[in-house]
Order: structure tokens, then sequence, then C-alpha cells
């Protein structure tokens, strides 16, 4: 295990323990979070991330299960599991991740409908996207406008890279 690996934080393990717990009855965030930290007590561990981010997991899933139309609102608050969530904690007791929840049409439209929103975690994509465009209209490495020491021309060096390697990959025609 690898020192920052907490397996029972993977997307699978955390879906597992809402699926189960919604399994005999409602759940809530916070009944979730208190199941979390019994398996860590339980486990004798401690789970490596500060009590906000574990929160943050939780509820991303929630709402991810939501979507995907494994759970829906209870009628008394939270969440419970629907029909089509009992068929997958049956069929997939280890819980779900991204791969299995993009096989429900609600999950992978929701998938499809923000897929391409910028999330703000690169600043530089204009610039990667420049790179990527010069390499397919040719031109060569060189041609980067951006000063060498920044992160610009970085960003614009990766872009004619990815698209050079992927000229390489595709078969001769």
């Amino acid at each position: 295990m690898f020192e920052n690996d907490f397996p029972l934080l993977s997307t699978a393990s955390l879906v597992a323990l809402i699926m189960h717990k919604a399994g005999s009855g409602p759940v809530t965030l916070e009944s979730c979070e208190t199941a979390l930290a019994a398996l860590f007590q339980q486990a004798n561990e401690t789970p490596g991330l500060p009590p906000e981010e574990l929160r943050e997991r939780l509820a991303g899933h929630l709402a991810d299960l939501q979507t995907a139309r494994i759970l829906e609102p209870a009628p008394d608050g939270g969440w419970q599991l629907t029909r089509r969530g009992r068929r997958a904690l049956e069929q997939h007791p280890e819980g779900l991740d991204q791969t299995d929840l993009a096989r429900y049409p609600e999950f992978a439209a929701h998938l499809r409908d923000t897929a391409h929103k910028p999330c703000g975690m690169d600043p530089r994509g204009a610039h990667f996207d420049e790179g990527y465009l010069a390499c397919l209209n040719g031109l060569p490495f060189t041609a980067n406008p951006y000063a060498f020491d920044n992160a610009d021309h970085q960003a614009w060096e990766n872009g004619w890279t990815e698209a050079q390697e992927e000229r390489e990959q595709e078969p001769p025609r």
C-alpha cells in the first residue's frame, strides 16, 4: 500500500458504505460520516484526510447516486435506495465507481452535460489547445510563441507534444 493510499476512501468503498447503510433504511450525510468513522475505528486506522474533505467526498457520492437514481430523497429526509439501488447493491456489494455509474443513462447524461464545462483547474488550457492546433497545422515545435521560462510556454509545448503523439499512433493511410 502506498503512503497516502486509504482503501476505505476509494470511490467504490465509499459508495458500498452508503449503499449498504441505505439497504437498512434511509441515510443522511451525518449517518454516513458516522458509519465511516466506525469503519476506521474498527480497522484501527485514521482517515488521513480532514473531516471537511471526507464530508465533501461522501456528499459528492450521495449526489452521484441520486443522479444515477440509485438513491432518492426519503420522505422524512435523507436518501433511500430505489428499486434500481437494491438491484445495484445485490449485483455490486463491493460498491460502484464512476465507470459503473456511467452505465446508468441518467448518470451518463449528467457526465455529458458537465464534461466540457471549465472547472478552473487549468488556467492555461487555451495555450495547450494553441500548441495542439499548431502541431496539427504543421507548425514546428520551435514555433512556440511564449517565453521559454514560463508556464504558458510549457502548456503550449504539452499541447503540441500531445498532438504529435496522437499523430504517431494513427495507422498509416
